[in-house]
């Protein structure tokens, strides 16, 4: 059982690590293109960029963070993507703030955004919508299902690998409900 424990940390560490190449890629590529057009931005950028970065590697080590942390830490990342995607991006947070000291994993938060992202068209016209909410002991994550037809880079590890961390983190599973209009995740809090 400790084996499996280890192992299962090391794959969540390798989701962690999933946020560096394709995140840095993108946010160089509108950090350059702010450069030119508006330095006052790009510096905010950089700024946001730093914090993302100094978070995870603050946060490496831990097996859990405070749900008001992950909620900052996550903000930095919505405020990013925003500003790449501009009003095809809507985030609502509303958690209370009685639940803000309970605990989740590191960068949980985070991935789910980013697979909303990743997996949904996301697009002015037709925003895709992330609320962010607690409803009893679990953090749901809810988003519109506007399904790209094509996902560049989902390996599918990395729920997997949050299913199996959170399997010794609680006894209260990771819950997901999908229809034809809405993909929802319940993650336990700690």
């Amino acid at each position: 059982q400790t084996l499996e424990k280890e192992k299962t940390l090391v794959q969540f560490e390798n989701l962690k690590q999933h946020l560096n190449p394709h995140f840095l890629f993108n946010s160089l590529t509108s950090l350059s293109g702010l450069i030119e057009s508006d330095q006052k931005m790009a510096a905010n950028f950089l700024n946001q960029m730093s914090k993302i970065y100094r978070y995870i590697l603050k946060n490496r080590e831990s097996e859990t963070v405070l749900l008001k942390e992950e909620i900052e830490f996550v903000q930095w990342y919505i405020h990013l993507q925003q500003t790449r995607v501009g009003k095809g991006l809507q985030v609502n947070i509303k958690v209370g703030d009685e639940m803000l000291d309970r605990k989740i994993a590191p960068v949980t938060l985070q991935n789910m955004v980013e697979n909303a992202i990743k997996h949904n068209i996301v697009d002015a016209d037709s925003p895709l919508i992330i609320d962010i909410e607690t409803e009893h002991e679990y953090l749901i994550i809810r988003n519109n299902l506007q399904k790209k037809r094509m996902v560049e880079t989902s390996n599918r590890q990395g729920l997997a690998n949050l299913h199996k961390l959170y399997r010794y983190l609680t006894t209260k599973p990771i819950l997901i409900e999908e229809t034809d209009r809405v993909y929802l995740t319940k993650i336990p809090l700690i």
